[in-house]
């Protein structure tokens, strides 16, 4: 039986797709197909964290106060660039407080869908970023040969590109005030700051 991608299903819930598509994958879950079934309902999970998100609107004076300490520091993110999941912004299951310091992030393009796992690895200061870059304009979703910089601030620390799945991963000394930048050719680069990240709170989480 073939199954539909995670990319396709994420795109199913935001209702981003043609009509014949979605009649299509939606006959395939009526058909019966368990592991889509699963799929599908993770994303509508996290549709409705992030629809409820939404209700909480900061100050804009604190927005623009920590826009502009990000700013002097680092690259401004690129524009078009969302943040779609952050697991830091996610309750954790009773009796796993404390267990992991492992965090996700989920970011798209109009172009792009970005999945970014930052783990630290104990007992050294050492840290170790996996990522996979889907493609949302081709049939198979690949995102192969694309270079992807990680710089704290404007300081490079590591450098690779991705594989013929659209996947890479670096190790690196952790710091702080980290982003991750892609670059596509002649196109502008992606810049995905990765708020929040600091090497005293990861070790915080479990791993002293």
């Amino acid at each position: 039986m073939k199954h539909f991608g995670e990319a396709q299903w994420a795109d199913f819930v935001r209702n981003l797709m043609s009509a014949k598509e979605r009649m299509a994958m939606q006959q395939h879950i009526d058909d019966g197909c368990q592991k889509c079934s699963d799929t599908l309902r993770i994303w509508q999970s996290v549709s409705s964290v992030t629809d409820g998100e939404k209700a909480f609107a900061p100050p804009e004076d604190a927005v623009r106060v920590v826009k502009s300490q990000f700013a002097a520091i680092q690259p401004a993110s690129s524009s078009g660039v969302r943040l779609v999941f952050d697991s830091m912004l996610q309750p954790l299951t009773a009796g796993t407080r404390g267990s992991t310091a492992a965090r996700q992030f989920l970011y798209e393009t109009d172009e792009f869908y970005i999945d970014l796992r930052l783990e630290p690895r104990a007992p050294t200061d050492n840290a170790s970023l996996i990522g996979q870059i889907l493609n949302r304009a081709t049939a198979d979703r690949n995102a192969p040969g694309l270079a992807v910089r990680l710089q704290e601030g404007t300081r490079l620390i590591a450098h690779t590109s991705t594989n013929e799945f659209g996947e890479f991963q670096l190790e690196f000394k952790a710091g702080n005030n980290l982003c991750v930048l892609i670059s596509r050719g002649e196109a502008p680069e992606i810049i995905l700051p990765l708020y929040g990240i600091q090497v005293k709170s990861m070790k915080q989480q479990g791993l002293n």
